[in-house]
Formats: C-alpha cells, sequence, structure tokens
C-alpha cells in the first residue's frame, strides 16, 4: 500500500537529513498518499509554510503511480522544479518525468506537472483537465484571491488607444467620451485606496463607447474584454464594477470582478481531485466559510488541521489593557507613545522590528516621531532593511515583502487588521452580505481579519518573537476571543516580561 511505503521512506529520509523537524510530517504524508492513491479530495491545514512540509507531499508524488499537478506562484514552482524535487528524486531514487508545461501527450507516463496557478486556471476554465489526475494546491489559503484576480475584467488606458485605431470613424465621439469619463473620475476624492465604485453617469459613457463594437463584427475577437466588460456592467448586482487611478502615471483602469466567487467556478471542480494544502484558512478543521466561497462541497473533501508545535512555535503576545479605542481621540496620541516606548525597550537586537499601521497620517506621525530619537534606522515602506531597522509600513507591504525580510524580534499592530468600510471593495462586499440578511462581520470580515493575522505572524511566531496587539479591542469586543485563538499557542506577557527579554539572539 502506498501510505505504507511512503511512511517508511519519509521516515528514513528525515532521520538522515537535516530537512524539517516540523512534527506531522508523517502524518500528513499519509494523508496525501491516501488522497493519491484514492483519489480522496483533502484538505491539509498545516500550520507553516511549504519549506518546513514540502517532504510531507513530495514523498507520496514521487513514489506514487499518478498522474499529478503541482499548482503553486512561480517562484516556489520554479524551487520545486530546480531544488527540492531533484533532491526527493536523487534520494528515494525515483525517476518520476516533471513537467513545467501541461500537455497530454504524456499522461501515460503518469507524469508531475508543477504549474502556475494562471496555467491551472486555464486548463480548468477551458475543461481540458483529466479527472484521473490529482491536483495539488500549495498555498490554498490564497485561492479565493487569486482566481478573483484571474476573473477580473479589466480595461486600461491601452485597450482605448486600440478602440481608437479601430474605429477611425468613431474618433471624435470617442474621444469627446473618454474626455468627459476621466473628467468624472478624476472629480472623485483623493482615498488611500485609489479605488472607487462606478457611478451612474460613468456606467451609461462607458456602455455608449462599448456599444461601438457591437457594429463591428470583424475585430469582435480583438475588443471581447470590451464586450465582457459591459455585460459584467449591465449584470451589477453580480459584479463589483469600479476603476483604480494612477494618478502619478496620469491613467485609469476600469475593472470588473464578481461578487459571489462559487457562482463563476463552481462548475470546475466537478469531478476533480483535489489536496488543498494552506498554512491556515479557518480555526475549525473544517473550513466552512472557505468552502462555501469557493462552492466546494466538504462533503467530498477530508480534513486535517495541524496545531503549531507547541512551545517550540509559541508567540510572545503583548496587549495592553486599559487603552483608548482607535474611534477615541486620544488613540493616535497613546498609540505613538506606547510604540516609542516598546521599540526603546529593545536595546541591544539583531533583528528589525516592524510597526504596522494602514491609518497614512498615523502612519506618517509614528515615522516621524521615532525617526526624532533613532534617526535613519526608521524606514517607511522600505525593503532595504538591517538587522536594527525600524520599518513603519502598512499590512499589504508587510504580506507582499515577509518572506524577502529579516524575521522581526518585535511585530507591531496599532489596530487589528480588520479591512476598512473606507475601502470601496470591501463596502461593496458588505453591502452585498447585508442584502442578503447575513451577518456581514463574522461571516466576511472577522474571517479576513483573521486570515491576515495568521499569515502576518507565521515568520515570527518561528524565531518566538515578540507580537504586540494595541488595539483594546481584542480585550472588550466578543469576537476578541476568536481574534486571540487564532494566535494559539502563544505567552501574554507584559511591559515588564518585553523589558526582561533575551532579544540579542
Amino acid at each position: 500500500m502506498l501510505e505504507v511505503e511512503v511512511h517508511a521512506e519519509l521516515r528514513n529520509f528525515l532521520h538522515k537529513t537535516e530537512e524539517s523537524s516540523w512534527l506531522h510530517h508523517l502524518t500528513m504524508a499519509r494523508m496525501v498518499a491516501r488522497g493519491l492513491r484514492l483519489r480522496r479530495s483533502t484538505i491539509i491545514q498545516t500550520g507553516v509554510n511549504y519549506e518546513q512540509y514540502y517532504p510531507s507531499y513530495l514523498t507520496p508524488v514521487l513514489l506514487s503511480s499518478v498522474s499529478v499537478i503541482i499548482v503553486a506562484e512561480k517562484k516556489i514552482q520554479q524551487a520545486l522544479i530546480k531544488e527540492k524535487i531533484p533532491f526527493l528524486q536523487k534520494y528515494l531514487n525515483t525517476q518520476k518525468l516533471v513537467k513545467s508545461k501541461f500537455d497530454k501527450i504524456f499522461l501515460k507516463e503518469f507524469p508531475l506537472y508543477v504549474i502556475d496557478y494562471d496555467d491551472w486556471l486555464d486548463l480548468l476554465m477551458n475543461n481540458t483537465l483529466d479527472n484521473d489526475i490529482v491536483n495539488i494546491i500549495e498555498e490554498a489559503e490564497n485561492l479565493p484571491d487569486i482566481i478573483t484576480k484571474y476573473l477580473t475584467q479589466e480595461i486600461v488606458f491601452q485597450d482605448w488607444h486600440s478602440l481608437l485605431l479601430l474605429f477611425p470613424q468613431h474618433q471624435n465621439f470617442i474621444r469627446e467620451k473618454l474626455a468627459k469619463l476621466t473628467k468624472l473620475i478624476y472629480s472623485h476624492p483623493v482615498n488611500p485606496y485609489n479605488s472607487y465604485l462606478l457611478e451612474e453617469e460613468e456606467i451609461i459613457i462607458i456602455n455608449e463607447l462599448c456599444n461601438i463594437i457591437h457594429r463591428d463584427i470583424e475585430n469582435k475577437g480583438t475588443l471581447q474584454k470590451f464586450i465582457n466588460l459591459q455585460t459584467k456592467i449591465l449584470a451589477d448586482k453580480s459584479y463589483i464594477n469600479y476603476f483604480t487611478i494612477h494618478r502619478k502615471q496620469g491613467f485609469f483602469s476600469i475593472k470588473s470582478l464578481p461578487l459571489e466567487l462559487k457562482f463563476s467556478i463552481n462548475h470546475i471542480w466537478e469531478n476533480k481531485s483535489l489536496i488543498l494544502l494552506s498554512s491556515y484558512l479557518e480555526p475549525q478543521k473544517y473550513p466552512l466559510d472557505y468552502s462555501e466561497y469557493l462552492g466546494l462541497n466538504l462533503d467530498n473533501f477530508t480534513c486535517l488541521k495541524f496545531s503549531p508545535d507547541g512551545q517550540n512555535n509559541s508567540l510572545n503576545l503583548y496587549f495592553p489593557r486599559n487603552f483608548p479605542f482607535p474611534n477615541n481621540s486620544q488613540f493616535q496620541s497613546r498609540v505613538t507613545q506606547e510604540i516609542l516606548a516598546l521599540v526603546s525597550s529593545i536595546k541591544i537586537n539583531h533583528h528589525p522590528i516592524i510597526i504596522i499601521i494602514n491609518d497614512v497620517p498615523l502612519q506618517t506621525q509614528v515615522t516621524a516621531n521615532l525617526a526624532a530619537y533613532f534617526g535613519s534606522r526608521v524606514q517607511l515602506n522600505s525593503i532595504n532593511i538591517g538587522e536594527n531597522s525600524i520599518i513603519v509600513c502598512d499590512i499589504k507591504f508587510w504580506l507582499n515583502y515577509q518572506s524577502k525580510l529579516l524575521t522581526p524580534i518585535l511585530l507591531i499592530f496599532a489596530t487589528l487588521p480588520i479591512p476598512s468600510l473606507e475601502n470601496p471593495l470591501i463596502s461593496a462586499q458588505v453591502t452585498h452580505y447585508k442584502n442578503q440578511k447575513k451577518d456581514w462581520f463574522r461571516l466576511y470580515l472577522l474571517p479576513l481579519a483573521i486570515k491576515i493575522l495568521q499569515q502576518s505572524t507565521m515568520s515570527v511566531r518561528k524565531n518566538q518573537g515578540v507580537i504586540a496587539l494595541l488595539d483594546n479591542r481584542v480585550n472588550y469586543r466578543s469576537y476578541g476571543v476568536n481574534i486571540l485563538r487564532s494566535l494559539e499557542p502563544y505567552a501574554k506577557i507584559n511591559y515588564v516580561d518585553i523589558l526582561g527579554m533575551n532579544i540579542n539572539s
């Protein structure tokens, strides 16, 4: 049986190499082997990143006589093809054929394809993937965002230019409408997200421009994106139709994305064998909200969730009491003082300090205050950091660059990463939940916040650093329990503990 062979080989591999000491390798390997043997769809929440668990799924893949597709972002795809797979193939003495592009001609050899998300989604959407192939998805926690981006219809500046070239007889009309649309778009007040929902007058103009296309049969293929956009704008209850402004470059993009992802993709899962690997999806073993969002039927899945490795991966968590709430007028001054005190408490360190602040005015204020004390050590949204740097950034910056930066010894959240309703895309989703009389906070905002916390604290947990949550809602709001539970295991510490910690390792 595959599970028995995988268990024996992986156990020997782990004993003879200095690969990850993660506790759950053998359990995960047996689960993946079972999924491959039975074509049983599986969801595994590992609590760690792929660097730690990769032998657990590559070993059964390489030992099996099954065609497999591993789907991963390009960086992981390259690491698997050039390093991880050859290393394991050599140890296991296997010769499984490995390809970076899908081609049915190789299926009789039971190959391993390692492809990126877009190529995989192209195959699924075009129904060109055989049902016998097992699909292993890396970083499945990002799948909703990846699929949403894939399905987002976008019209950029160059597309309008193409419209002018393809319809010279309508150039005056197109220029006139574009000038009016541009004026309307740039009349919107600046917001931190540079995103705005389309308003009625703007939609009317876009429809008038798209209507030109229907008079032209020859270039329908070239202009399909305009046709798609118009379809989605007219079905506005099913889509978020908005635009983003690139003020420095002087142009805007019009976009449309589905409000409910599952209705656009539930057909692609039919009869497919899926093994979803994630660091974190939800507090429970069965990720109900995640599966509902993607249109996955959990009855068809085996689910497994590993807890972090006890004290070896325990967070040191600091959150003060008797602190003003973020909407209190005293919050800005108090949070600035608290951040200054926390940073000052660490006298000698060989790891950076990261301070996450999403509010732009507060971000500027804190950066200026810290720079007055610590000079050039303080940087704003910079990746050029040293061991003792102090970086002030927003959550998006930290999630994008966390893997590329030195692991911080102290990670400070000025507020909980609950998405702001001032973001038009977030508010559109919330309105959609409200219209359906659903609990928009529990079903949408809170899971997003917990997911962000999980993703942003992984590197700090590995090095047993300090997380400081300066948002008193964690103490006094009912959902604070969910927030804290998602960070377990952790050791609650106080300010005195921070002063006395050994932080110069």
